[in-house]
């Protein structure tokens, strides 16, 4: 057997079969080693259990000092499409990219963390780059790059990929991984997108609060109801054998798992207020000395007297204190 093509010191690990080893899939940290090897292997002078014989005799000779590397089809294919510049990353959570190098340049974008980039024109304080609709100059010194990029790359697809193979992963399903920069006027644009979401989303947020509070309101007033023709009895809080004002205003609301005091003047502060134009079903309607809830259309459910009892009442027959909402 032939081993002058395996330099003396270097000890190379590896797995074969019985087949001849491709050799694209032969990667090593000594580059005239494997060209011998890989060589050698091409004019068919020695096969891949050849290989492996010449592998074992060397390591009962040598301590190891180095490790020769044998790629997979699919690792090779993937780090050719990460490796190269469109996959140069960003290191902080957003840089700038200039006009120009030149000081007080103004800016013309901006890129963020995980953002692709591919480098143009590379100096030693900046790099010119391209992202997106970005074109411009960056600080070097943001950039992640060669081996750390690459390494960036996997985690992220990792992180993204959970459940894949990331080396099974297309070129399109990669770049999906990750962002790219945006110019001066998409980040303003984007902004004012995000602004008037924001608004929408609070203002059906604010419908919807309102919605379910008069949908409350509408189930007070109608249990509320069920008790009209009921006895008025001062100081009482019985809805079925007698109640007064306050005692009818928090009886009911007792019922949905509300405590309230029973005086019309302390009502004046439960809830918050609202005013007369905002009314709705369910709200406490605070007069001087007499308290009721508002059931729509102008009218009031309340204790009256003791020779109306509970019943229904104008609500504008007495002048309006403060109207206090409960839900």
């Amino acid at each position: 057997m032939n081993f002058k093509f395996v330099r003396k010191g270097i000890v190379i690990t590896a797995f074969a079969c019985a087949t001849l080893i491709p050799a694209q899939q032969i990667v090593a940290t000594e580059k005239p080693i494997i060209a011998g090897i890989t060589d050698t292997v091409k004019k068919g002078e020695i096969d891949s259990v050849g290989l492996v014989n010449a592998i074992a005799e060397i390591q009962k000779q040598e301590n190891t000092q180095k490790t020769l590397k044998i790629e997979t089809p699919e690792e090779i294919k993937f780090n050719e499409m990460v490796k190269g510049n469109s996959f140069v990353m960003v290191a902080e959570d957003a840089a700038l990219v200039m006009e120009s190098t030149v000081e007080g340049s103004a800016s013309v974008g901006k890129v963020y963390r995980d953002s692709v980039v591919k480098i143009t024109e590379r100096k030693e304080a900046w790099c010119k780059i391209e992202t997106g609709n970005v074109v411009g100059y960056v600080q070097t010194e943001h950039l992640i790059t060669g081996k750390d990029a690459v390494a960036h790359v996997k985690a992220i697809l990792t992180e993204v990929y959970p459940e894949t193979d990331i080396l099974t992963l297309t070129k399109e399903e990669i770049e999906e991984a990750f962002s790219v920069g945006e110019t001066v006027e998409e980040e303003a644009a984007r902004l004012a997108a995000e602004e008037a979401a924001r608004v929408a989303a609070e203002q059906a947020r604010i419908a919807a609060q309102k919605e379910a509070s008069r949908r409350k309101g509408v189930e007070v007033v109608n249990y509320a109801k069920r008790f009209i023709g009921n006895p008025y009895v001062y100081g009482g809080t019985s809805l079925t054998r007698g109640t007064d004002c306050s005692g009818f205003v928090m009886s009911v609301y007792k019922h949905f798992g509300v405590s309230l005091p029973h005086s019309s003047y302390s009502m004046r502060r439960v809830g918050h207020k609202v005013s007369l134009q905002d009314i709705q079903p369910g709200d406490i309607v605070c007069f001087s000395g007499h308290v009721g809830i508002y059931a729509g259309n102008g009218q009031i459910v309340n204790a009256i007297n003791e020779r109306k009892g509970i019943g229904m009442s104008d609500l504008y027959a007495r002048k309006v204190i403060t109207v206090r909402r409960i839900f």
